[in-house]
C-alpha cells in the first residue's frame, strides 16, 4: 500500500524539489552577503589607500610651491625692515630681487609694486623714470626672455582682472594664489600662476611682492601619478580650472559641472571628497584632498582616482567559488532528502491516512498501536487520542440527558474534562440546553416583578413554537396597566382637588370592577364634605363672621366642621379689636403731624442764616487765598532769581580756576619748548660731527655724509619753529595772567550779588509763609460754617421726613378702618368708616424742598469731627 502511495502523490519528489531551491537560495544568499561585504571591504581599504596617497602628493606639492611662498614673505619682511632703517634704495631693491630670480630656475618672473610714498617717499621724483610709469610709484618686474633677465615696469596693476595680484592682496592683507593662466614664454603659451604675499607694517598695507612660476613642472609630477598602476590623477584649482592632469587635454579647462562644484566646496571646508563617477564609459573610484599653498587662503583640491573593476576583480573571484559551490551542494542535498524521505516517512504516513479514513466513517473502535517514537508515531499516537476523546464527548452527553429526564435540570457536562475544540462542542452542547432553561426562569422573574407592582418588566418575544409564552405574559401585562391607570387617574384628580371624577367600573370583570366601584364610592363621600367647608370659607370672605357649618359628619370630617366653626368665631373677636385700635391710632397720627410741621418751620430758618454766613466767609477765604498766592508766586521768583546768582557765581569760580590752569600750562610747555630747542642744538652739533667723519672716510662715507647733512637741515629747522613757538607761548602767557585778574574781580562782584539776591528770598518767603497760615485758618473756619450748614439741612430734611410719616399713618389708619368696617360681627353693628380728607403731604414737602434748595450752599461731607466743632461753636 505504501509503494502505491508513493507512486500516486509525489511528497518526496516535492520535499526534494522545495528543499533544493530553498538551499539554493540560501546560498545565493550567502554568495549575494559575501560579495556585497568583500566588496564593501575592498572599496573602503581602496578609498583609506588613495586618501593616504592623496594626502602625501598633497603634502609634497605644497612644500614645493610653498617654498616660493616662502621666498616671498623674507622679502616683504626684509624691505619692510629696511625701509624703517632707511637702509635701503630702489636700486638695491631690485637688485635683490633680480638675485633672487637667477637663484630660481623654474620661476618665470619677480615682481613688487608699492603704494604710493609708501617706500621711500620719492614717488614725485620719480615720474616717468626708467622702469617706472607716470605716477612715480615704487615697482620691479624682472623676468627670463630668451634665457636673459630684463626688467620692465609693470602695468594694469588697478584694473580688477588683469591686476587681481595686487589688488586681491590689497583688499584681503593676505596672500594670494592667482588662478593658472597662459602667457607667451619665449612664443609658446605656457600655463602659469603668480603667488602674491603682502607687505604689512602695523596693520597698514605698504606693497606685495609677486612670484610667478610655471605649472609644466607640476604637470610632469601629476601625470607620472599611478596609484596600483593603473590609476592618475588631477589637479584643479579653488573655481574648478584643471592645473594639472594626465589627460594634458584637460589642463587649463574649467569644471563648472555641479558635481565638482559641491566637491570643491566640501574640500575648502577642510574635508575629505569621495565618491564614484564614469569617465570614458568606465566607472572610478576617486579622492579629492585639500592642499594649500604657504599661508593663501586659497584651498586646491587634488584628485587621485582607480577603475573600479580593478578593485573588484578580487570579489568578482570570490563570487564564482560561491556559486559553483553552492550549486554542488544543492544538488547532494536534494539527492539524499528524497532517499530517506521515502524511507522514513511514506511508510508511517499510509497507516495515519488508514486510521483517518475509519474515522470519518463513524467508526471509533479501530486498533491503533504506535510502533516509533518518531514524529510519525507521535502522529498515530495523536490519532487514538482524538478517538478516544470522541467517545468521551458521546458518553458525557448521554449521561446529561439521562440527568435532565430524572428532573436535575441545572446539571451540565465539564467542558474542562476536553482539550480544544471538544471541550468547545461540550460548551455548545450545554449553551442549548441553558437557553431551554432560560426561557422558564424569565416567565419567573416577569411574574415576580408583576407581583410587587413593577410592570416595567416585559416578556422577550420568542420565536417559533415558544411565542405562545410571550403572547400570555403580554396579555397579563396589558390588564394590570390598565387597572393601574384607573386608580391613578382617581389619585391624580383627588391631589388636584377635582373630586368629581370616577373611575369605568364596565371595562373591568371580577375584581378588578370591585375595585373601581369602591374607589367612586370614596371619591362622591369626599366631594360633598369638601363643598360645605367650601361654602363657610365663601361666607367669611364676603365679610359674614356669623356664618357656621351644619350637617352630619363623621370622622375626619367632623374634625374638620369644629375646627372651622372655631376658626369663625375667633376671627371675629380679632376683627372687632383692630375696628376699635384703628379710631385711637388715627387720632395720634394727626398730632404727631402738626407738631412736625412746627418744627419743620424753625430748622428751615435756621438753614437759611446760616446759608448767609457761609457765603461772607466764602468771599473772605477768596481774598485771603489770592493774597496767599501772590505772596507765594513773588517768593518762588526771589528763589529763582537767587539760584540764578549763585549759578553764575559758580560759573565765574570756574572760570578763574581755568584761567589759571591754562597759564600753568603754558609755562609748562615753554619749558619744554625750550628743551626741545637744546635738543636741536645738540643733533646739529651732532650731525656736523658725523659729516667731518663721513669726510675723512673718503667715497665710502659719501652717503652716510649726504644723510648727516639732510639731519643737520632738520635739526636747525626744528630749532628755529622751536624759538617762534616759545615766544607765542610768552605771550599768550602774559595774555592769560591778565586775564585771570579781571575774572577774579568779576567773581568778587558775583558773590555780592548772590549774597543779596538770598537776602530777598528769605524775606519774600516769610511772606509767603504768614498768607499761607492765614488761608488755612480761615478756610477752616470756612469748612466749620459749611458743615454746620449741612447739618442743618440734614436735620431739616429728616423733620420732613417725619411729617410726611405721620400724614401716611394717618392715612393707613383711615384705610384701616375702611377695611375692617365691611365684616358682620354677631351683637353689634356696622361701624361706618370715618370720611377725612388727607393732608397733602407730597405737595407740603414739595414746597420745603424747593425752599431750602434755593438757599443750600455747597455741601461737605459729614464726619464726627464736625459734629464735634458744632457743638464748640
Amino acid at each position: 500500500m505504501s509503494r502505491r502511495l508513493i507512486r500516486r502523490n509525489s511528497v518526496a519528489s516535492r520535499l526534494m524539489i522545495g528543499t533544493g531551491i530553498l538551499a539554493l537560495l540560501c546560498f545565493g544568499l550567502t554568495a549575494a552577503i559575501s560579495y556585497w561585504r568583500s566588496s564593501e571591504a575592498l572599496l573602503g581599504s581602496s578609498r583609506e589607500m588613495l586618501r593616504e596617497v592623496a594626502r602625501h602628493e598633497a603634502s609634497e606639492i605644497s612644500s614645493d610651491v610653498g617654498s616660493a611662498f616662502n621666498t616671498g614673505a623674507t622679502l616683504a619682511n626684509t624691505f619692510r625692515i629696511e625701509r624703517r632703517a632707511d637702509g635701503v634704495s630702489r636700486a638695491s631693491a631690485a637688485s635683490v630681487l633680480r638675485e633672487q630670480l637667477r637663484l630660481q630656475k623654474n620661476w618665470l618672473g619677480i615682481s613688487t609694486l608699492w603704494e604710493p610714498e609708501a617706500f621711500d617717499g620719492r614717488d614725485s621724483a620719480n615720474i616717468n623714470a626708467p622702469f617706472h610709469d607716470a605716477t612715480g610709484r615704487f615697482m620691479v618686474y624682472w623676468s627670463y626672455q630668451k634665457d636673459a633677465l630684463v626688467r620692465e615696469a609693470l602695468h594694469s596693476y588697478d584694473k580688477p582682472g588683469e591686476g587681481d595680484w595686487y589688488l586681491a592682496a590689497r583688499k584681503s592683507h593676505a596672500p594670494v594664489v592667482l588662478e593658472p593662466y597662459y602667457y607667451p614664454v619665449a612664443g609658446v603659451d605656457t600655463l602659469m600662476t603668480t603667488l602674491s604675499t603682502p607687505i604689512m607694517e602695523d596693520g597698514h598695507f605698504l606693497g606685495t611682492v609677486n612670484i610667478t612660476i610655471s605649472l609644466d613642472a607640476l604637470q610632469k609630477r601629476v601625470a607620472r601619478l599611478r596609484p596600483l598602476n593603473v590609476g592618475q590623477a588631477i589637479l584643479l584649482s579653488p573655481t574648478g580650472a584643471v592645473m594639472a592632469s594626465a589627460d594634458t587635454k584637460q589642463v587649463g579647462k574649467k569644471m563648472t559641472d555641479a558635481h565638482t562644484q559641491a566637491m570643491l566646496a566640501q574640500v575648502r571646508s577642510g574635508k575629505v571628497s569621495s565618491d564614484e563617477t564614469q569617465l570614458a564609459g568606465a566607472d572610478w573610484l576617486r579622492v579629492f584632498v585639500p592642499l594649500r599653498l604657504g599661508d593663501a587662503p586659497e584651498v586646491f583640491a587634488l584628485g587621485i582616482m582607480v577603475p573600479k573593476h580593478h578593485v573588484m576583480a578580487q570579489a568578482r573571484s570570490l563570487l564564482w567559488v560561491i556559486i559553483v559551490v553552492g550549486l554542488l551542494s544543492a544538488a547532494l542535498l536534494s539527492t539524499a532528502l528524497y532517499v530517506l524521505l521515502r524511507r522514513q516517512v511514506l511508510a508511517p504516513l499510509a497507516e495515519a491516512v488508514r486510521v483517518s479514513a475509519a474515522v470519518s466513517s463513524g467508526e471509533l473502535n479501530s486498533r491503533i498501536a504506535p510502533r516509533r517514537q518518531d514524529e510519525m508515531g507521535q502522529l498515530l499516537l495523536s490519532m487514538g487520542t482524538m478517538q478516544a476523546q470522541l467517545r468521551a464527548v458521546i458518553e458525557a452527553q448521554d449521561d446529561m440527558a439521562t440527568r435532565h429526564d430524572a428532573g436535575e435540570m441545572s446539571y451540565r457536562m465539564n467542558a474542562e474534562r476536553f482539550p480544544g475544540e471538544y471541550g468547545r462542542m461540550v460548551a455548545g452542547t450545554n449553551d442549548l440546553v441553558d437557553a431551554h432553561v432560560q426561557v422558564q426562569r424569565q416567565l419567573v422573574t416577569v411574574m415576580s416583578r408583576y407581583a410587587v407592582g413593577d410592570m416595567q418588566a416585559d416578556m422577550p418575544q420568542l420565536p417559533g413554537e415558544k411565542a405562545a409564552l410571550s403572547d400570555a405574559m403580554a396579555a397579563t401585562k396589558r390588564n394590570l396597566q390598565a387597572i393601574n391607570r384607573q386608580i391613578l387617574a382617581l389619585a391624580q384628580a383627588a391631589e388636584s382637588g377635582d373630586f368629581s371624577t370616577r373611575g369605568d367600573a364596565a371595562a373591568f370583570d371580577h375584581d378588578f370592577r370591585g375595585m373601581v366601584e369602591g374607589l367612586n364610592n370614596l371619591m362622591q363621600t369626599t366631594d360633598i364634605n369638601l363643598a360645605e367647608l367650601s361654602r363657610l370659607l365663601q361666607s367669611i370672605a364676603a365679610g359674614d363672621l356669623t356664618a357656621r357649618m351644619t350637617g352630619d359628619f363623621r370622622g375626619v370630617f367632623a374634625q374638620m366642621r369644629d375646627d372651622a366653626n372655631a376658626t369663625a368665631s375667633q376671627l371675629a373677636m380679632i376683627v372687632s379689636s383692630i375696628q376699635t385700635s384703628a379710631v385711637s391710632i388715627k387720632g395720634a397720627a394727626s398730632e404727631i403731624a402738626a407738631g412736625n410741621q412746627d418744627l419743620s418751620q424753625r430748622t428751615e430758618q435756621q438753614a437759611a442764616n446760616l446759608e448767609e454766613t457761609a457765603a461772607s466767609m466764602e468771599e473772605l477765604t477768596s481774598t485771603v487765598r489770592q493774597n496767599a498766592e501772590g505772596a507765594r508766586q513773588a517768593n518762588q521768583l526771589a528763589i529763582g532769581a537767587a539760584s540764578v546768582a549763585a549759578q553764575g557765581g559758580q560759573v565765574v569760580n570756574q572760570v578763574v580756576e581755568t584761567m589759571s590752569g591754562i597759564e600753568a600750562s603754558s609755562r609748562k610747555i615753554a619749558d619744554i619748548i625750550s628743551v626741545i630747542d637744546g635738543i636741536a642744538f645738540q643733533t646739529n652739533i651732532l650731525a656736523l660731527n658725523a659729516a667731518v667723519e663721513a669726510a675723512r672716510a673718503g667715497e665710502q662715507g659719501r652717503g652716510f655724509a649726504v644723510v648727516a647733512s639732510e639731519v643737520r637741515t632738520l635739526a636747525q629747522r626744528s630749532s628755529g619753529a622751536a624759538r617762534e613757538i616759545k615766544h607765542l607761548i610768552d605771550d599768550s602767557v602774559q595774555r592769560v595772567g591778565e586775564g585771570s585778574i579781571l575774572v577774579h574781580n568779576a567773581g568778587k562782584t558775583m558773590s555780592e550779588v548772590v549774597a543779596s539776591v538770598q537776602r530777598v528770598t528769605d524775606i519774600m518767603g516769610e511772606i509767603s509763609a504768614a498768607s499761607q497760615e492765614q488761608s488755612a485758618g480761615i478756610e477752616q473756619v470756612n469748612q466749620t460754617v459749611t458743615q454746620m450748614d449741612e447739618a442743618t439741612q440734614q436735620n431739616a430734611a429728616l423733620v420732613e421726613e417725619a411729617t410726611a410719616a405721620a400724614r401716611s399713618l394717618e392715612d393707613q389708619a383711615v384705610q384701616l378702618t375702611d377695611a375692617v368696617a365691611v365684616f358682620k360681627i354677631e351683637g353689634s353693628t356696622v361701624i361706618a368708616a370715618r370720611q377725612r380728607t388727607p393732608a397733602p403731604v407730597a405737595q407740603h414737602l414739595a414746597n420745603k424742598s424747593g425752599k431750602v434748595g434755593a438757599a443750600k450752599p455747597r455741601l461737605v461731607k459729614s464726619t464726627s469731627t464736625s459734629d464735634g466743632r458744632w457743638q464748640q461753636f
